[in-house]
């Protein structure tokens, strides 16, 4: 497993990002609507930065704030050692990433939380599940590294002390949906592994041509 420990957001990992694809680029992979993907994802690289984006929600700041306590509530009460990382570097593509919230290297667990203020959705995520909306950036985990094992899914409600933490926790061998089929995490891992290759092959010959 290939791990930087760069600071999330600082420069320097908004310099690894660019032309790279992490959890939040992921699901145009695994939808196949790659729309202008190829064509960002170059650009960034020519450039050699990703321009950082100053805009700071407050539900973005909630998460920023809330994330640490998280994380050290789940540590504590799943008793995995889960430590703060900047991303998880892909050995086998140069394009491809991912940004856990948590990393146990040791036993290839990952940790993603969500934060929120809003009750209700919390209540939903307990009773539901997470949203079908996440489930690429989980799926990601599994296919940027072989040696990661689990993704462990938390959302964090401080205003619902009743049950602060919720979490659901994925394997390779978990089933979900995908569009209306369902689907084992690793065969969705393995039809993205061969998408990311033929994007990083698409972006080679197209970045050759346009530069020589």
């Amino acid at each position: 497993m290939k791990i930087n420990y760069c600071e999330q957001l600082s420069k320097e990992w908004f310099d690894l990002c660019a032309g790279s694809i992490g959890g939040t680029r992921f699901g145009s992979v695994m939808s196949g609507r790659k729309n202008r993907l190829i064509y960002d994802l170059i650009n960034e690289q020519l450039d050699g930065y990703l321009e950082p984006d100053e805009y700071v929600s407050d539900d973005m700041l909630f998460g920023t704030e809330n994330e640490p306590i998280a994380r050290q509530l789940y540590s504590e009460l799943s008793g995995i050692d889960f430590k703060q990382v900047g991303m998880i570097q892909s050995e086998q593509s140069a394009i491809h990433h991912a940004s856990p919230d948590g990393l146990c290297e040791a036993t290839g667990d990952v940790l993603e939380i969500k934060c929120t203020q809003n009750g209700a959705i919390h209540l939903q995520r307990f009773a539901e599940g997470v949203e079908s909306s996440y489930m690429p950036q989980i799926v990601n985990y599994f296919t940027v590294s072989d040696e990661v094992k689990r993704v462990h899914w938390v959302s964090y409600c401080p205003s619902r002390p009743e049950r602060p933490l919720i979490y659901f926790t994925f394997t390779r061998e978990s089933i979900v949906k995908d569009g209306r089929a369902t689907n084992t995490i690793q065969g969705l891992v393995e039809d993205a592994q061969i998408d990311i290759a033929k994007i990083e092959a698409e972006m080679i010959e197209i970045k050759n041509k346009f530069i020589f």
